[in-house]
């Protein structure tokens, strides 16, 4: 029926996609939607499990490779490798091993085999191209959360198995990461620091829990090599996420980016979480990443906020439909 629909009206099979899709993250169906809580295993300052929960990310249902590994379709309906959909999978069997106690081998493995994966797909320039397969119009290739995300899955490698090829993909895992975007990486220079783009475009519209999961991987670095460039763009990207906190309150929810564009109660309970995760890692720091989460907080406790909230999403979404959605 749908594909009927969808024939005689690309515009109401659209809505239908969608309305399927955000049905699914609103209920908690969507595997790329779960809640991504605190970490169980987190312990700020140590390698150990990551920063927030990514276990359920084990359980991919949709298409694999050869040897497994799972597979996303492109706008095209070409099968890819993702790296973000595959490094976050490697977090969650990471954290899933931890979990067991080490008696957990198949985790393990599991979590090796995408790290491996990574090591083996990292380009000449240290980089995972990640939006261009995607048809996302006027992004550049690499994103700085599949390098930081890369940086936490390759140095816990290395943690595991003392593979020092692992180590030395994670530092130049940095190059992209710190590369300005108009050079074609995905950061820039702002009057506070460095800003870190999940998504990078020649005008940048800076997408917050992208910009977190790629400070945890400059983190990451920094507790296991010591790297001195690595703890110095941390050093400004923290300058600069904190002079920029403010920005994504819009009163009576959280931005999902500098755009202003609304963030789903999914987002929004993730800013949450990072925002904890940010103020233990960073307790010097802390009194500023608490205030912001504490705010978001009482926003998401109050009924009319959640309500005002998801109906604006809504219309957003329906005038700007993602491009992954579009006919």
């Amino acid at each position: 029926m749908r594909s009927y629909i969808e024939r005689r009206s690309p515009r109401v099979g659209l809505y239908l996609r969608m309305a399927s899709r955000y049905g699914k993250m609103l209920a908690g169906n969507s595997y790329a939607h779960r809640d991504q809580d605190l970490g169980k295993h987190f312990v700020p300052g140590r390698l150990c499990g990551y920063y927030n929960d990514l276990s359920f990310k084990t359980e991919w249902q949709g298409p694999v490779d050869h040897a497994g590994l799972p597979l996303l379709r492109s706008p095209g309906k070409k099968l890819i490798h993702h790296p973000i959909v595959l490094l976050q999978k490697a977090l969650g069997h990471w954290d899933s091993w931890l979990g067991s106690e080490g008696q957990s081998p198949e985790h393990r493995a599991s979590f090796l085999q995408i790290a491996t994966w990574a090591l083996g797909s990292q380009d000449d320039n240290g980089g995972w191209e990640t939006w261009l397969r995607l048809g996302i119009p006027n992004a550049l290739p690499y994103s700085a959360m599949a390098q930081g995300e890369a940086m936490s899955v390759l140095v816990r490698a290395f943690s595991a198995t003392g593979e020092d090829a692992y180590l030395e993909g994670a530092r130049r895992a940095l190059a992209p990461m710190l590369l300005p975007i108009e050079k074609g990486g995905t950061s820039w220079r702002a009057p506070e620091g460095l800003i870190l783009e999940e998504v990078p475009f020649r005008e940048p519209k800076t997408i917050l829990n992208g910009w977190v999961f790629a400070l945890y991987g400059l983190y990451d670095l920094v507790i296991a090599d010591g790297s001195q460039d690595a703890r110095k763009a941390l050093d400004d990207t923290l300058s600069a996420l904190l002079a920029r906190l403010r920005a994504y309150d819009a009163g009576f929810w959280s931005f999902y980016d500098t755009s202003r564009t609304l963030a789903s109660p999914f987002y929004h309970r993730l800013h949450i979480a990072q925002l904890e995760a940010l103020g233990l890692s960073f307790p010097e720091r802390a009194g500023r990443f608490r205030e912001l989460g504490e705010t978001f907080r009482r926003q998401l406790a109050s009924r009319p906020n959640v309500a005002r909230a998801v109906t604006l999403k809504s219309y957003q979404k329906l005038r700007r439909p993602p491009a992954g959605l579009r006919p």
